[in-house]
This record gives structure tokens, sequence and C-alpha cells, in this order.
């Protein structure tokens, strides 16, 4: 019976660790063997097994407390641990594990993108992000979560296209219509909280405030917006700030549009809230310039909710046309399409009816099966 070794090194919230979550949660060991769960905590220091602790590392000082570094002590000290007949396979579900793959054989890696060798957030860490992915081009096979991330690695990294799978992402029932939700409890209760306007039309935007998530036009097109609106509108920004200059930026631009009694910040959100928070909003805008999948307008489109979002990178393959699609910079073409939809019934009924049916071509059960067929393959390769 093949064992396989399961790899997570973030919260299963996050969107990196809510695919490997959910695909975890789908995997039948009948079919590809024992699965054996591996968690590198890089903010906590610790290497858990099973739900269980099994190594602790000391406090570094400065930088090197960072949960990168920590990733990389963690790492070794499973590979160290680590014998050849311990497991059949290895699979690394975040690129930021790569580099065992040089030291665990064979191995799958999963590749949510590149981002941060293409475009890193911190100049300062782009040394360390480049060691991180460096496993990419030695795993046994490499899955890919859109055809956008299979072109940026082939064009980066050495390798076989034979060795590369896309596998796209999944959406669970958690996202869904909530029926007659404006006459719910929940409904009451975020009205109360967001202190919102009676009958203000709702523009919801689900994301980091880093640059390249591009909050700052996804204001600019509200503002330009709601001027237009015969009624009040809200901009409800959810997601934690992620970088602090970032949020520093969005809060300037916000100030010099003179929106801020229009502007809510949530913060984190359970999967449950956001369900609801997507069920008030009227519309959900996502210029978004880099994405190696986009789990929001998924969400979105899952919830019916109509969704405006750019035609960068990997986001048309998401959406399809079941959106409206604008380029990251066109503030004006995003303006134009927040308020057809917030006006329009017609065509944001179209656009809910045709998100609803485009989300269904992504599912959890579909992409564990996938994995699946990668593990037989693979574990049979090696008896």
């Amino acid at each position: 019976m093949s064992s396989i070794a399961y790899l997570t090194n973030t919260s299963q919230f996050s969107g990196v660790g809510q695919r490997a979550f959910n695909i975890k949660q789908r995997l039948d060991p009948a079919v590809v063997g024992e699965i054996e769960e591996y968690q590198l905590d890089g903010q906590a220091g610790t290497l858990q097994r099973q739900g269980e602790t099994v190594d602790t590392l000391t406090t570094w000082p400065g930088i090197l407390a960072s949960k990168s570094v920590s990733w990389v002590r963690l790492g070794r000290r499973l590979a160290r641990r680590s014998k050849p007949e311990d497991h059949s396979l290895w699979h690394l579900t975040n690129q930021t594990m790569s580099w065992l793959a040089k030291k665990l054989e064979p191995s799958v890696v999963t590749v949510h993108d590149i981002i941060e060798v293409l475009e890193p957030q911190d100049t300062r860490a782009a040394l360390l992000n480049r060691y991180l992915y460096s496993g990419i081009a030695s795993a046994t096979r490499v899955i890919c979560v859109s055809n956008y991330t299979k072109q940026s690695v082939l064009e980066r990294y050495e390798l076989e296209e034979d060795t590369l799978t896309v596998i796209h992402n999944g959406i669970g029932p958690e996202y869904h219509p909530i029926p007659s939700f404006s006459e719910t409890v929940a409904y009451q209760a975020l009205q109360h909280e967001l202190k919102l306007p009676p009958a203000a039309k709702v523009v919801l935007y689900v994301g980091s405030d880093h640059p390249r998530k591009n909050v700052v036009t996804a204001v600019r097109a509200f503002a330009a917006a709601a001027k237009q609106l015969p009624g009040p509108a809200v901009f409800i920004k959810v997601g934690e700030a992620g970088i602090s200059a970032g949020r520093e930026a969005l809060l300037t631009e916000i100030t010099r549009l003179k929106i801020r009694d229009q502007v809510r910040f949530t913060g984190f959100v359970t999967t449950e809230r956001l369900n609801e928070l997507l069920n008030l909003a009227q519309v959900l805008i996502f210029p978004s310039r880099f994405e190696g999948f986009g789990l929001p307008p998924l969400a979105a489109m899952a919830a019916g909710t109509p969704v405006v979002t750019s035609n960068a990178t990997s986001l048309p393959e998401v959406v399809g046309q079941a959106g409206l699609l604008h380029d990251p910079t066109d503030v004006q073409g995003f303006s134009h399409s927040l308020l057809k939809v917030l006006t329009d019934q017609k065509q944001a009924r179209a656009l809910r009816q045709a998100g609803l049916v485009r989300a269904k071509e992504f599912s959890w059960e579909q992409a564990a099966r996938e994995v699946s067929k990668i593990y037989q393959e693979l574990t049979a390769l090696d008896r």
C-alpha cells in the first residue's frame, strides 16, 4: 500500500491553504493509499505530523525569525528525519516548499503562482524567495492551478511540458445564493454592524492591500460610479492589509477621493461571513494585476454575485464570459461596469446567472480526482 506525505505550510483559511485542505478532504485512501499530513508552521516554529507537534524551533533574532526562514529550518529537520522507505511520494502543496523536492523523492509540487520570483513584494526577500522556489525544476511532477501559471513556470524554469499538469482550484457548497437573504437575521446583523444606509448599493472587494491586488483602482472606480448613483453606495473591503505600505496608500487615496464615510473595512472574515457579504453585495470588484488563479471571483460567481474584474493573467481563464473584464489600469472602464451592474437589473441578473453556471465548472471533487491520478501514476512507477 502506498504512503503519501502531504506537506502544508499555510492556514487552511488562506487561498493556498484552502486548496490543500479541500483536496486532502476528498482524497480516498482506498484509492491512493495512506495519507500522512505534515504541517510546517513557520509562524509558530513547529513541525506537526497528523496534527501532533513533533519538533519545535528555538527562536532566532531579527529577520531570521521570519516564517520563510522557519520553513527552511523545519523542512531541513523533516528531511533529516525521513527515510526513503517512509513514503512512496511527497506532495509539496505550495511552491514555497519546492526546494524540498531536491531532498525528498519522488515529489509533486503544486505551484499556485511564481509572483514572488517575478515581482517580489519585498526586494530584501528576493534571494530567499528564489531559494524557496528553486525545487520546482527538480520535482517529479508539477501541478499548476491555471494554464497561466503553467505558462509562467515553463518560461521561467527548464522543464519538459509533459511534467506539468493543470488542475484548477474548485469551489464548495459553502458559497451559494441565500434565498430571501434580505429577510434574514444575518442580513439585518450585517446592516447594523457595517452601519449601512437604507437601500445602499454595496460594492465588495476581497483581498489584501498589496500593490498587485490593485485595490486603489477599485476605490477610484467606486468613487466615480457612486457620484452618478441616485442613492447611497458603500465600498466594503474584506481582508487584512498584508502589507503596511499598501494600507497606507489605500487610506491616502480614500481621503483624496473624499469617500471615507462610504468605505468599510472588515479585516479577516470566516467563510460563512464571506458568503453572507457576497449575498449582501450587488457586485464584486477585483481589478488585480497578477493572479495565479483568483478565488474571490469564483466564490462570487458561486454565490450569485456579479463580477467585475481585470483581464490580466489567470482571471479570464477563471471568469470566462461570466463577468465584465477590463485592463487593470482602466479606472473608467471599471467605473462604467460598476454603474451598469448597479443600475441595470437586466444586466445584473444576466451576470448572476452566467456566474452560477460558470462556477459549476470548478469543483474540489474533480481536482481531488485529478490529483489522485497523478499519485497513482507516480507510485506505480516507483514499484
